[in-house]
């Protein structure tokens, strides 16, 4: 077991400095930025075979001979799945360890992503949409946890924003490649590239240390303070000056978290938010966006153009990182969320209105930027809601509500454009961000500046 210096203590373990103090006192070095890098790619790749399947929409139904309404099934059979991965998952990764979940998930996706090229009919691309999905719920809630356990409490924001500014990279990353490899290929070999990626989990096999907070929150002391000295290690090689850390005294062991716990007093009313602002959040986001393309194309838009559009309003989100970073330790997570949730609803019922090229990518851009708002705070906000041995628990209860909504979506938004057009899809979806952002600022507690317990 290491000192505050990075020496040897004596193995009498009932005094010792926590690790989220130890952590939180360390100016940020490159070592933190590797560790980041890792999962920030990670979630990259993720979000790739999240995305893809929106831009090939209509060539599946023309080639399957299929009706909107069922291809809307492959989106949903995805995000069911992401619902049981994420529910079931969170607990397993505070129970097993952030690492081990993210390579479990990031197989078990890969290996689905590569079945999809050689699906001939619906039911094909049905069954292993749903093992895709499940790969994704496993990796999700882990990869939230260990970012936010990685990085001190002041720099959580910018970090978290980062993260989740990837998602539109991969977004417009995925409409590149279907506009490259769509007329040489065909849908199966978008597919087929889009998979290559998973094998980015033998870098985080190689290269990842498992996450202090979680070991130490089980007991596995020595484990975490040997990780701890590394960063500690890199970040006294800066020559920035480092605090001393108290040593404390230390209770019994903690056990993993449970799913009972969530349903008690302490965390009723977050319980209550997550049933309903996870869901409308989704189902706003994953159900107009699963349409874009499509939508675009009722207005008279070919594929190729709809899906340039789609791709070049997307990359509005990156800038989005500027205003969240900023809005989460100004503002506060929850202001920043309903101000988000208010711009994107506004920005979604433009962009339904929108006529001409021009006004397709300027309303377009605006709501691609505070969608990725919202998603950015979120991410942010979630693993501040609970405890260290409870956080992929929790974490993950939220996101199985997120994905639920993800999964309504496509299918709900799929109604309302065959029932009353393209306009009313977007006002619904809009409608439905606005619900998620009240909602917060209702029943949430504000957590900036939250420092989490060891």
């Amino acid at each position: 077991m290491a000192d505050v210096n990075g020496g040897n203590l004596a193995p009498d373990l009932s005094q010792r400095a926590g690790c989220a103090a130890r952590l939180e006192r360390l100016p940020i070095c490159n070592y933190h930025r590797w560790i980041a890098a890792l999962l920030f790619v990670g979630w990259f790749v993720e979000g790739i075979d999240i995305s893809g399947i929106g831009f090939l929409m209509p060539l599946i139904i023309a080639d399957l001979k299929i009706t909107p309404q069922m291809a809307s099934y492959l989106t949903s059979a995805t995000f069911l799945t992401m619902f049981f991965g994420s529910l079931f998952s969170g607990n397993l990764s505070d129970k097993f360890g952030r690492k081990n979940s993210l390579i479990v998930g990031m197989i078990t996706w890969g290996v689905a992503g590569f079945a999809l090229t050689f699906q001939q009919s619906f039911t094909g691309l049905l069954l292993f949409r749903f093992l895709l999905g499940a790969g994704l719920g496993i990796q999700y809630p882990a990869a939230m946890a260990m970012i936010s356990e990685v990085v001190p409490s002041r720099s959580r924001g910018k970090y978290m924003s980062i993260y989740q500014a990837f998602i539109p990279l991969a977004y417009g990353f995925c409409g590149l490649i279907t506009v490259l490899v769509l007329p040489h290929f065909g849908w199966r070999g978008v597919f087929f590239i889009e998979a290559i990626p998973a094998f980015w989990f033998i870098g985080i096999k190689r290269y990842l240390p498992e996450s202090a907070l979680w070991l130490e929150s089980i007991g596995r002391y020595e484990e975490a303070d040997k990780i701890v000295d590394v960063f500690e290690q890199r970040a006294a090689a800066t020559g920035k000056p480092i605090p001393p850390v108290e040593l404390k005294t230390r209770g019994p062991a903690g056990k993993p978290g449970k799913y009972s716990e969530l349903f008690t007093k302490k965390y009723a009313l977050i319980m209550i938010m997550c049933v309903i602002w996870y869901p409308a959040t989704l189902m706003s986001d994953y159900g107009l966006g699963t349409w874009l393309t499509t939508l675009l194309m009722a207005k008279g838009f070919n594929v190729v153009r709809s899906t340039a559009f789609v791709s070049l309003s997307v990359l509005a989100g990156i800038p989005a990182i500027l205003f969240v970073t900023w809005g989460v330790e100004k503002l506060g997570r929850k202001w920043t969320l309903l101000i988000s949730a208010i711009m994107a609803a506004i920005f979604a019922y433009l962009y339904g209105a929108s006529t001409t090229m021009v006004m397709l990518i300027v309303m377009g851009a605006g709501y691609q930027f505070f969608k990725y708002s919202i998603s950015m705070t979120n991410n942010i906000y979630t693993p501040e809601l609970f405890e260290t041995r409870l956080r992929a628990t929790g974490a993950g209860f939220g996101i199985a509500c997120s994905r639920l909504g993800a999964m309504c979506g496509p299918i709900l938004l799929a109604w309302v454009m065959t029932v009353a057009g393209v306009q009313a899809t977007f006002f619904v979806a809009a409608g439905l961000a606005l619900l998620a952002g009240v909602t917060v600022m209702i029943l949430g507690p504000e957590t900036k500046g939250k420092v989490f317990n060891e």
